[in-house]
């Protein structure tokens, strides 16, 4: 199988993975402590198999699938795009370190897990608000406490957290040889 598809095919299945996960956090309340980590770490395991670009896409498909699959709450609609943002910056900070050796991996776990929830913390609690995005009165309200329940420090620990499962993982799979040490 060429390098690009079997990337592209790695990416789709960890995709998939992320639907599953996403689809089974939906039925839990509070599920953002389960599905949080889950998704951070499909997202690494997607930019050190497949390359930091499609990572970038599982991080770009991940929110707007957990939007259709009702796992993120409609009224949160209008930052899909800013959770996508916090995505890419995720995968993209990782993917600058991921083959320097295990310190730096997990500096980049770091790295990206603050990067995204500073993005993220920020796009909440000012940028939504300056852009005049969220809904008015009594929604607008009940959105602007979602955010700051979900998207504030939240995503630095199921960042953290998710990093660290993905290291792991991907400790495990060189160890027994599924993995290249790439």
């Amino acid at each position: 199988m060429k390098q690009n598809t079997k990337n592209l095919s790695r990416a789709a299945l960890l995709l998939a993975i992320a639907i599953v996960f996403q689809f089974i956090g939906k039925n839990f309340p509070d599920s953002q402590v389960f599905v949080g980590p889950a998704v951070n770490a499909i997202l690494i395991l997607s930019a050190f198999v497949s390359g930091t670009g499609l990572g970038i896409m599982v991080g770009i498909f991940t929110p707007l699938l957990a939007f259709l699959l009702g796992q993120l709450n409609p009224m949160l609609g209008p930052f899909i795009p800013f959770v996508i943002i916090g995505n890419a910056l995720y995968v993209l900070c990782f993917g600058l370190l991921k083959n320097k050796g295990i310190i730096l991996s997990y500096t980049g776990i770091v790295i990206a897990a603050v990067v995204k929830f500073a993005f993220l913390d920020l796009s909440a609690t000012k940028i939504v608000h300056a852009l005049n995005i969220l809904p008015k009165g009594q929604k607008g309200q009940l959105a602007t406490k979602l955010l700051a329940k979900s998207m504030t420090t939240p995503q630095l620990i199921t960042g953290l957290i998710g990093g660290i499962i993905a290291v792991i993982i991907i400790s495990i799979l060189k160890r027994n040889k599924v993995l290249n040490n790439n």
